[in-house]
This record gives structure tokens, sequence and C-alpha cells, in this order.
């Protein structure tokens, strides 16, 4: 079992890796500097060379992913230290490759990023009719106060998380339309029909 655990942590940080910019990755060794001198820094080419050099140096493992989750949020990247946290609040499965969750996680991410990047304030109300309560949405907000973004994004990944192989588009998008939110409604459906 901890080798499974392993290996599907091993598949996240290699997918964390892989959506960071050239610049992120600039931006996380500057942010390492006090713990990789710069000629080691100069070998690292990768998000994964960092992860494991910071592994080595047991600022971060699978059981704690604190440092390396302040790393993410200390250069504006919300979306993959969401899914650190999911990780550990026991969500592996929406990190794993498609074929191991399901055909439609692709779309499912597709249309989670499209809402993620249009909803702003009508948030609360869509996350209302996905089914939380008003006490949980302020847990959520007093835990990323000032950041709206994040508040979002970590909605709806609790909200996969919960629905596990349930999660679908056409839940999304019906709650959209529930919600009067027509357009960003039509703009997933469209994402979604670009990305099959």
């Amino acid at each position: 079992m901890a080798a499974d655990e392993d290996m599907r942590f091993n598949v996240l940080l290699n997918d964390i890796s892989q959506n960071l910019s050239q610049d992120n990755l600039s931006s996380l060794k500057f942010l390492c500097r006090d713990h990789i001198g710069k000629r080691k820094q100069e070998t690292l080419g990768s998000g994964i060379q960092l992860f494991q050099m910071l592994g080595e140096l047991s600022l971060f493992s699978r059981e704690d992913t604190t440092f390396l989750g302040q790393l993410l949020r200390s250069i504006k990247r919300p979306d993959l230290e969401a899914r650190l946290s999911a990780f550990h609040r026991g969500a592996e499965q929406l990190q794993q490759p498609m074929s191991e969750v399901g055909a439609n996680s692709g779309d499912l991410d597709v249309a989670i990023d499209v809402i993620y990047n249009n909803i702003g304030r009508d948030w609360r109300m869509f996350a209302r009719k996905l089914g939380f309560k008003d006490a949980r949405l302020q847990e959520i907000e007093y835990k990323y106060p000032r950041d709206m973004r994040l508040q979002i994004l970590s909605t709806l990944t609790e909200w996969q998380e919960k629905k596990g192989q349930e999660a679908a588009v056409d839940s999304l998008v019906a709650t959209l339309r529930s919600c009067r939110l027509n357009m960003i409604a039509d703009c997933v459906e469209e994402e979604v029909n670009k990305n099959s």
C-alpha cells in the first residue's frame, strides 16, 4: 500500500513539474536559495529535479508537503497547491492519469478550469447549489482570506473529491444554468467539445 501511495505521489509531483513554466521554476529556485547553493541550482533543469533535491534535504516528503505548498503559493500557483493538498485529503485519484479515473476526467478538468477562471463573485451562489453549506464556505474563506480565486478552486476541488466517480461535467453545467450563469455554462460546453 505504501508503495502505491509513493507511486501516486510521484505521479503528482511529475504532473506539477510539467505544469510549471520556466518563470515558475526560476522563481522556485530563487525561493530555495537559502537551502540550495547557486552551483547546485544550475544543475536543476526541471521541477522534478528541484523536488528531489528538496526531498534529499528533508524539506518535504509525502507525509509533509507544507514547504512545497508554501513555495507554490508564493509563486502564485494556487491551482498546483490545491492539487497537492487534495492528495492529503485522500483525493489521490484526482491526480491519476485519465485512463485510471474514467474517460471524462479530462473533460472535468477543462470544465473546472473554465469555471475557476470565469465565475468570480458568483462562486458562493454556485457552491451553495453544489451542496456546500454556508458554514463550510466561511471556513474556506477564512482559510484563504483575500484570495477569491483560491477559494473558488478549493470549493471545486472539494466538490470533485466528494463526488468521486459521480463528478460530471453535465452536473456542473446544469448547476451553472440553475444559477443563471448561462454564458459560463456555454463556455464550459464549448471548451469541453473542443477538448473531445
